[in-house]
């Protein structure tokens, strides 16, 4: 059996305000209301605190947009002060196409940039985020970046205005040297639930999507280097296995962040601590592998209850090999489409090691290094 531990990284919504209106954006509804909520810098500063305390050795700082606050550059340097070593913004570009501005968050102790950039095309992009001009500032910022010396991530969400276009995005984004591309599909969750199935958002065939993106991926995933595909089913990416990411990969990832600490952070320690308990007694058909520490242990008895609860596997799950390291779809899909006609995907044996195709890639999990 396998030993396994928690990533190191945390994610920080410093506040939900933007200057951007993605059209998928989980708090569109607030956003459009006037309603969403920013954080004081003494309350972030404590959160950092916090994790540090936990023993997390890198942050994606997030929003809303971060770059839109003041006290970025001051973010970014307590968090330095923390001994938090990789300190990372996931932005929408706007603030960084400016080089003074990123040369300023680089000296403050910056290490890092997320991008998100959500087509190969100007249109499309500016029609999904509401914004014209965005894409040419966006790419700017990778220019920037690269300038700096700053690697950088890229953050996708595939939808159906951009879907079929997967296989230009990546030959796009590929010229950039992007340290991982990180495929998302539109997750419906927070106020994101409330798009009507009809919006131009809303996925209404997982298997159509994923016969997209394997395609996009035999031309093009050598040559990035790391592609990570989430929120998508095993069996609807047969020929890359190795690239999913659902819930059960992603609490490893050294890219993605600490569960409990994302739901005390957006919530508060009371819902973190009652879904960890909640979590010793939910059936779920969770991965196999030991914890390497106490916190590890504990995240995965909050993960699996946070899968009973958005996540939902059908019939064609049960003749699965590799039920136990999924997580099926999201209940709300279900509630609006019905359950999918999944091909179980049927090996020798089951799969209970949740890194079992991940592997190969071991530099993006400490577990396997």
């Amino acid at each position: 059996m396998e030993t396994y531990k928690v990533t190191d990284r945390f994610v920080l919504h410093v506040g939900y305000s933007c200057n951007e209106r993605c059209e998928f954006c989980y708090y569109l509804d607030d956003l459009k209301r006037g309603r969403a909520k920013d954080a004081s810098t003494a309350a972030n500063k404590r959160k950092i605190a916090t994790a540090a305390a936990f023993g997390k050795k890198a942050i994606d700082i997030s929003g809303g947009e971060p770059t839109i606050r003041q006290d970025l550059p001051e973010l970014i340097s307590y968090c330095r002060a923390k001994g938090i070593d990789s300190v990372n913004i996931i932005t929408n570009g706007l603030r960084t196409s400016d080089l003074g501005y990123c040369r300023m968050l680089k000296d403050a102790g910056l290490t890092e940039g997320l991008f998100s950039i959500h087509s190969h095309c100007a249109e499309i992009h500016d029609r999904l985020t509401n914004v014209p001009g965005s894409f040419d500032k966006l790419i700017k910022s990778v220019e920037n970046f690269r300038a700096l010396g700053l690697p950088f991530r890229v953050n996708t969400v595939v939808n159906k205005e951009n879907y079929r276009y997967v296989g230009k995005f990546l030959e796009m984004v590929s010229a950039y040297k992007p340290g991982a591309v990180n495929l998302i599909l539109f997750n419906p969750s927070e106020t994101a639930s409330l798009l009507g199935v009809d919006n131009a958002v809303r996925i209404s065939d997982y298997q159509v999507i994923g016969d997209e993106i394997s395609a996009a991926l035999d031309a093009w995933k050598e040559k990035i280097g790391v592609v990570n595909v989430r929120f998508l089913p095993f069996c609807c990416l047969r020929k890359h296995p190795d690239c999913i990411r659902t819930e059960w990969q992603k609490v490893h990832e050294d890219q993605e962040w600490d569960p409990i600490l994302l739901v005390a952070f957006q919530k508060n320690w009371a819902a973190s601590i009652a879904s960890v308990l909640a979590g010793f007694f939910v059936p779920w058909n969770a991965p196999v592998y030991r914890s390497r520490d106490l916190l590890t242990f504990l995240n995965k008895r909050l993960s699996a209850f946070r899968m009973k609860l958005y996540y939902r596997q059908g019939r064609p799950c049960s003749e699965c090999s590799l039920r136990a390291i999924c997580t099926g779809v999201q209940r709300d899909y279900v509630a609006k489409f019905g359950f999918p006609d999944f091909k179980p995907l049927r090996l020798p044996e089951k799969v209970t090691d949740p890194l079992y195709y991940a592997k190969k890639l071991g530099a993006n999990f400490a577990s396997l290094r």
